[in-house]
């Protein structure tokens, strides 16, 4: 009789001590600064040639929010950028444009600098951004990462310095603008694979959508790790 009094507070302790080994030292909430960003920065155009920029705002717990945003050239003469955010190349040079959203009386802005030729270059694009995951609970996890753009799709790479604690319950990867919350997170899977490289294709995602890895407790709703993409 006293094994079956026993088994479920066996199962509890166990649950309890799963979940405080997930849960970090410190104590965090959803805040993250607002930011707004240019998704599709470019460094070179060729005269004559348009890009068409886009840019998100991110609002304090790092969801996309819907805000007007003003286009500006620091330079028309060199490049021109209208209501849209359509850049057009007028002459060799450099400028820089300017995204601003005015949020609550403050003005949030995001640059990019872009030189104009007279002759055909890559436009300097975006393809590949890298990172360090550290653990941020009392599990081992950490290793290093690398994210390709591969045509609309994105290559994530974990590099063979990766290891993590085959302990962790319901482990999963997510892509995020908030490394406190995995609301509006996008859902990479389940961790399967502690030790050693690995690859995640992530479809229909674009390099600058977001800026975290972030490596979460399910059944706890903990954080685990993080690593922050550049």
């Amino acid at each position: 009789m006293s094994s079956i009094f026993l088994k479920p507070h066996f199962i509890w302790v166990m649950a309890t001590f799963l979940c405080l080994g997930c849960i970090g030292e410190d104590y965090v909430d959803d805040f993250v600064e607002p930011t707004l960003r240019i998704t599709n920065p470019i460094s070179n155009l060729q005269t004559s040639a348009m890009h068409s920029y886009k840019a998100t705002y991110l609002n304090s717990i790092g969801q996309p929010e819907n805000v007007p945003i003003t286009w500006v050239s620091s330079n028309a003469s060199i490049v021109t950028i209208n209501e849209l955010g359509i850049a057009t190349a007028v002459a060799e040079g450099e400028a820089t444009i300017t995204a601003s959203a005015l949020i609550d009386g403050n003005s949030i802005v995001a640059k990019n600098v872009i030189r104009i030729s007279t002759i055909a270059m890559e436009s300097g694009e975006e393809s590949s951004k890298s990172g360090t995951i550290a653990t941020t609970s009392g599990y081992s996890l950490e290793g290093s990462f690398t994210l390709e753009a591969n045509g609309t799709d994105l290559i994530l790479s974990i590099s063979s310095d990766y290891v993590a604690s085959s302990s962790l319950p319901g482990l999963y990867l997510y892509l995020t603008n908030n490394p406190n919350s995995i609301n509006g997170a996008l859902e990479v899977g389940p961790v399967t694979v502690f030790v050693g490289a690995h690859s995640y294709t992530i479809k229909n995602t674009g390099i600058n959508n977001y800026q975290f890895l972030l490596y979460w407790c399910k059944p706890f709703s903990v954080k685990v790790a993080e690593g922050q993409i550049y």
